[in-house]
């Protein structure tokens, strides 16, 4: 992989400090603080989703549902829980521990050390592998730009919806798919011209994997592949056997994990939606807000009007998103006679052209802006044809290609200094941990929590409780117990029909009718009901039949009889 011993020790050097900047954004979340325990950023809803969902990892393989009790999970990719469950239960460490403190140090690493390996093996060029190295580390958006403009202040990571590379640790499952992806592309890429079965097995069942960690990745990759195998059969009539053992040995572990995973439903999970995320991206405030050409296009009735303002706001989507990685375009407009890279190119375009189509047509039932998590690989993969144009434009102009690299990478200051602050957004407050914990000790069951309110949220300062915070698993993920409702956001994610759930969770807690309410406890196998603060139901406990086992600090634990 290096050349020389002064390239491996530069090298090494950047990686592990770039890692530890990187791993900001997870370092600090998880652990315990005066107010309890916090969490910055996402991680005050994903990370609690994930930590719920490791438990039930331990427990049971595939995995029972922790926020819909009853039901088994499916239409999620689990691959990477099952891993931090697998190392939990042998090593005796939390879960928590592992996901907020280990893992990202060790993916960071993973991905700079094989971000350099797969470059310097395709182009043979220390300094481009460097750069692109870099890129996937603190490459950023133009929001920025906006930010500073309008408020003075660095920011606005996904204002063009696309979270960008210094964030991707926040996604641990994306970040394992971009290690799981790097290693078969270097293996595919080393072994693509041979004849060995072998390679082939391992590089197709390697790719599939991302079918169990992040299916957005393995629908990519996949179909690339196919592709790319068509394109060099018409090019040189011939069938590579490699190629064709990958895609066919590929295909055969992916349809066997996704059968595994529960994802073919009656219901697709896709919703054909043109444009959605460039109408969203000028209509939601939080984003590239502008109402008065939002208002102009959806009153608008002239075909080539409507074709200039969608064709403006395409351009504004891809320009906002990419920032400098829109350099990296240089590359598609250059007569190049490189044959040792003729074979990655014809890969890589077909994943760009996918990566783009899919979140341009298509959402997420349920939760629309899922489907952006495609654009995600697009970014990954024009970083490395940036990191070509900054390499060729540093033998001529050093100043200039440093000047992109430090434009492409100022975003990132705007994301981690929040990352940085205190107190954070978010945190489980030390009263309701220990109740939660108390509950961990009891035997399991079925626990009911009072319907999430999202307008209670402006009713505190930082951090907020998680309760108030945002429709999270955070009871299942610290109590280990099924929650009978619970994260009504992964909920639309994976397709479960809850708002019935929910409605009759509401009539509970608002009923006058014993019989109603003791029939809905025992008809849904409620063992424990879990209220914060002023929650509360309106019968006595005789009435339900209930025995108050926990009520201190406002916390309350009822048991249900049966």
């Amino acid at each position: 992989m290096f050349s020389t011993t002064k390239e491996k020790i530069i090298t090494s050097i950047f990686i592990l400090l770039s890692s530890l900047l990187m791993s900001v954004t997870m370092f600090r979340s998880g652990l315990n603080y005066e107010y309890g325990i916090g969490f910055w950023g996402p991680n005050g809803h994903d990370a609690i989703w994930h930590l719920s969902l490791i438990n039930q990892l331990k427990q049971n393989i595939p995995p029972n549902n922790p926020i819909f009790s009853g039901t088994i999970l499916s239409n999620y990719h689990w691959g990477f829980d099952l891993i931090v469950a697998l190392i939990s239960k042998i090593t005796q460490l939390s879960p928590s521990i592992i996901y907020f403190q280990i893992f990202p140090i060790i993916f960071a690493i993973l991905l700079g050390f094989l971000s350099y390996n797969f470059a310097r093996l395709v182009t043979k060029n220390h300094s481009l592998s460097l750069i692109f190295v870099f890129l996937n580390y603190f490459a950023s958006s133009f929001g920025w730009i906006v930010t500073l403009i309008k408020f003075g202040q660095i920011g606005g990571e996904s204002m063009f919806w696309s979270m960008q590379s210094v964030s991707t640790l926040l996604n641990p499952p994306y970040a394992l798919s971009l290690i799981v992806l790097l290693l078969g592309l270097t293996l595919w890429f080393h072994h693509k011209d041979s004849k060995s079965i072998l390679w082939s097995l391992i590089t197709g069942f390697i790719f599939s994997l991302l079918c169990l960690i992040k299916v957005y990745s393995a629908i990519l990759i996949g179909l690339s592949l196919g592709i790319y195998f068509f394109i060099k059969y018409l090019k040189t009539k011939k069938i590579s056997q490699f190629n064709f053992f990958v895609c066919g040995f590929f295909g055969i572990f992916s349809l066997l994990i996704l059968f595994k995973l529960g994802v073919f439903g009656d219901n697709s999970l896709l919703e054909f939606k043109p444009f959605w995320f460039t109408h969203s991206m000028i209509e939601s405030i939080d984003k590239f807000y502008w109402p008065t050409l939002a208002s102009y296009r959806y009153n608008q009735t002239n075909f080539l009007i409507k074709l200039f303002i969608e064709l403006l706001l395409l351009l504004i989507f891809i320009v906002g998103n990419l920032g400098v990685r829109i350099f990296g375009f240089i590359h598609f407009f250059k007569k190049s006679k490189d044959k040792i890279n003729s074979d990655i190119n014809i890969l890589f375009y077909s994943f760009l052209l996918i990566s783009f189509i899919f979140p341009l047509l298509f959402v997420q039932k349920g939760t629309a802006w899922n489907t952006i998590q495609f654009f995600y690989y697009f970014l990954f993969i024009i970083n490395f044809y940036l990191a070509k144009t900054v390499s060729t434009i540093y033998q001529k102009n050093k100043i200039f290609s440093l000047l992109i690299i430090i434009l492409a990478s100022v975003g990132t200051i705007g994301t981690l200094k929040d990352y940085f602050g205190n107190p954070p957004p978010s945190a489980l407050p030390q009263k309701e941990f220990q109740a939660l914990t108390f509950l961990k000790k009891q035997t399991p069951g079925v626990v009911l929590t009072f319907p999430y309110d999202k307008y209670i949220k402006n009713n505190y300062k930082t951090p907020i409780p998680l309760y108030a915070y945002e429709t999270t698993a955070y009871v299942s993920a610290f109590s280990q117990n099924h929650v009978y409702l619970e994260d009504e956001m992964n909920l639309d994610i994976t397709g479960f029909d809850w708002q019935k759930r929910r409605q009759s969770s509401i009539d509970f807690f608002k009923s006058n009718d014993k019989y109603f309410s003791r029939g809905f406890l025992l008809n849904n196998n409620i063992q424990y009901i879990y209220l914060v603060d002023n929650q509360k139901f309106e019968l006595s406990q005789g009435d339900l039949q209930i025995d108050k086992i926990y009520d201190i600090e406002g916390i309350k634990i009822f048991s249900v009889q049966k």
